[in-house]
């Protein structure tokens, strides 16, 4: 009898407790307001493009990664388009400049990157995305 009661208030604990982990991709993805309001096109690696406003890399308006030795920070501001390449085991972001002039910054592939779509917030990491083409800053929405 003893066991019984032992055995059923197990199983109910059991029960009770199944639904209270958290299933990984149920998530909202929330994005994080970033200082401007850019407008972009992505293209991710399987070629599905996107247009997206407050465009941002983990909440920053600037691509960040190494050049050399040296970190560099590059403004959306001085950039027209962005592609991503993978070179050995890193992720090489190739900026192309407003002013005609390249340049090619090692970043971390892991870095989330967010916007809004007309239809949903979007979350991508760097090294899954292949382009990105800055159209400029657009009109805070109310």
């Amino acid at each position: 009898m003893k066991n019984g009661f032992y055995c059923g208030l197990v199983l109910m604990i059991c029960f009770f407790t199944l639904g209270m982990g958290n299933m990984e991709g149920d998530d909202v993805v929330n994005i994080p307001e970033p200082e401007q309001n850019y407008s972009v096109t992505l293209v991710d690696q399987s070629d599905v493009s996107i247009d997206l406003e407050e465009f941002s890399c983990d909440g920053m308006t600037w691509f960040i990664g190494n050049f050399g030795k040296t970190e560099v920070s590059v403004d959306y501001d001085r950039l027209k388009s962005v592609f991503f390449l993978l070179h050995d085991e890193n992720i090489k972001a190739r900026l192309h400049l407003k002013d005609g002039k390249v340049i090619e910054l090692v970043v971390d592939g892991k870095k989330p990157c967010y916007g809004v779509s007309s239809f949903g917030n979007c979350r991508i990491e760097m090294q899954d995305i292949k382009t990105v083409s800055i159209h400029g800053k657009a009109q805070k929405k109310e």
